[in-house]
């Protein structure tokens, strides 16, 4: 059975709200002044020989970066370069975002939550930043969401891009594995639980998982087989039906030593 995902913020994949630490009182009275801020229109922008800026109280470069701060955006060669206290304050208004997430999450709404989760990611400056932690939280949280709409493709999605920033994130491999599970790919469910108990041993889930995956493994893998040689016969009728031959006429005969196959011809 699939590893229970409701008790978000209890069991070992706690809440989504979890995922963060609570701001200091003064990084939150920054997150709200950024609030108040962060809907203001995009000014226009300035060019220059080397470099450009965007003008305005609320800068957004069109083309290269959608996203506000609250001085000029420079830009050099066609790449934003944004300031130690543009990054800060980007995070800051992801982080406002994300909790916002977190709290739609609590309420149940999850399709608000992956709203905001979207838009937190949409904030956070991503290469060359201090933000690649949240940018991971952010995703496994939306993934969290999608376990709950059973949207399980979007899970995989979510989980892969969290763990491509933090390999040992165990959440979002859990995450990935039930999802895998739920969509029949047991082979790839195994792999995953096999890394959540290599992360963490007290995994009861994953452990049971490794027992009883083998097996719908063999079955699958039995049944594509079956499948396949339905089809192969199939075509062998149609290629053999002008002769006034079909499939019936050639048994197969496995080879008990070797495992292979010989073919006999019978009228």
């Amino acid at each position: 059975a699939l590893m229970d995902s409701g008790e978000e913020d209890e069991t070992e994949y706690h809440s989504a709200e979890e995922e963060t630490q609570a701001d200091t009182a003064t990084q939150q009275a920054s997150r709200e002044e950024v609030a108040e801020d962060g809907d203001l229109p995009p000014g226009g922008g300035k060019g220059g020989e080397e470099e450009e800026r965007a003008g305005g109280d609320a800068e957004f470069v069109s083309g290269l970066d959608n996203r506000y701060v609250s001085e000029d955006v420079c830009v050099k060669e066609g790449k934003v370069e944004l300031t130690e206290e543009q990054v800060k304050e980007l995070k800051e208004q992801g982080n406002r975002l994300k909790t916002e997430g977190n709290d739609s999450f609590k309420e149940g709404d999850y399709p608000k939550a992956v709203e905001r989760y979207s838009e937190a990611l949409e904030l956070y400056p991503s290469s060359g930043s201090s933000c690649e932690h949240e940018i991971a939280v952010c995703y496994a949280n939306r993934a969290a969401c999608y376990v709950k709409m059973e949207e399980h493709e979007h899970v995989i999605e979510d989980c892969t891009a969290a763990l491509g920033l933090e390999p040992t994130y165990l959440k979002a491999v859990v995450r990935r594995a039930q999802s895998y599970e739920a969509l029949e790919k047991y082979e790839e469910a195994l792999e995953d639980y096999k890394k959540a108990l290599e992360l963490d041993g007290s995994q009861e889930a994953a452990r049971r998982a490794l027992v009883y995956l083998p097996e719908k493994i063999r079955e699958q893998r039995e049944k594509l087989k079956d499948e396949m040689l339905g089809k192969l016969k199939e075509l062998g009728n149609a290629f053999l039906k002008p002769f006034g031959l079909s499939t019936n006429n050639f048994q197969l005969q496995q080879d008990e030593n070797t495992g292979g196959y010989s073919i006999n011809f019978k009228r």
